[in-house]
């Protein structure tokens, strides 16, 4: 495989090779450059990030170029493609508290002697003046991940800002859509000079087939909010707060979390 590009030739050398070691995985992808006369590695090198640059901007995070004199024909450039894994360095699966009004099953109703008892279809707490629900734990898992930088531009932090309090939009190491939220991150220099960044999330699983009261099919993602509309029922000579109707909200906006550069 060969391109040309900002006066330079370059096919791929034999020895390029893909390596993985521990937390982060490697592309490196080796060129010989030529130009017709006398070649500069460095320009060299500019060429090929011009290259990626212009063909595969999603890389650019992950990229490192370095050029290297062979003779005074040839240059040596390689490329390499840095990712660190998605590894937590610190979790928590204690879950999360929400607030329901609606079960997901009556498993029982028990009525004093000689009354009939209402069916509420699932309502919890229900009075004449409401239905009051009910506080449990659902599932959620936080954690955190920690990368390391040579450097950070002011840019990726305005967009890490920009992304805190955001769900992801697409599909995002082990997250389908809507089930990760990206809480921030903190940071800073290292005794090496090195940007040390750790990142926060927290996730819950996406719902396809929820059903509430006698309403089935209702489709959730992890961070959307579920709420019941109750209305009236007259039933004999009561009148009974049952589900009329069930709203998924979106209540956090998206963000690519692959423009963080951690997967």
């Amino acid at each position: 495989m060969g391109f040309s590009t900002g006066g330079y030739n370059f096919e791929l050398a034999a020895l390029s090779k893909k390596a993985t070691r521990g937390k982060t995985t490697s592309d490196t992808f080796v060129y010989v450059g030529t130009n017709g006369g006398s070649v500069d590695p460095a320009a060299a090198a500019s060429a090929v990030l011009a290259y990626y640059r212009a063909t595969q901007r999603d890389l650019i995070p992950y990229l490192q170029v370095d050029g290297e004199y062979i003779n005074d024909k040839h240059a040596l450039v390689t490329a390499s493609i840095n990712k660190t894994k998605l590894d937590p360095v610190s979790f928590n699966t204690t879950g999360a508290s929400t607030h329901l009004n609606q079960s997901l099953f009556t498993r029982g109703i028990y009525a004093a002697p000689g009354k009939i008892p209402p069916n509420y279809r699932g309502a919890i707490g229900v009075s004449d003046s409401g239905v009051a629900g009910v506080d449990v734990t659902v599932p959620a898992f936080e954690f955190s991940v920690r990368k390391k930088f040579e450097f950070v531009s002011t840019e990726y932090l305005l967009a890490m800002v920009a992304m805190t309090g955001r769900v992801n939009s697409t599909g995002w190491s082990i997250f389908a859509p809507g089930e990760a939220l990206f809480l921030g991150g903190e940071g800073g220099e290292d005794e090496q000079n090195w940007v040390d960044v750790t990142y926060h999330f927290a996730a819950r699983p996406n719902e396809a087939n929820l059903r509430v009261g006698n309403i089935n099919g209702v489709a959730k993602r992890g961070w959307d909010y579920l709420w019941v509309k109750h209305g009236e029922e007259v039933v004999g000579d009561r009148v009974l707060q049952v589900p009329e109707a069930a709203y998924v909200e979106q209540v956090y906006p998206e963000a690519n979390f692959n423009a963080l550069g951690i997967e």
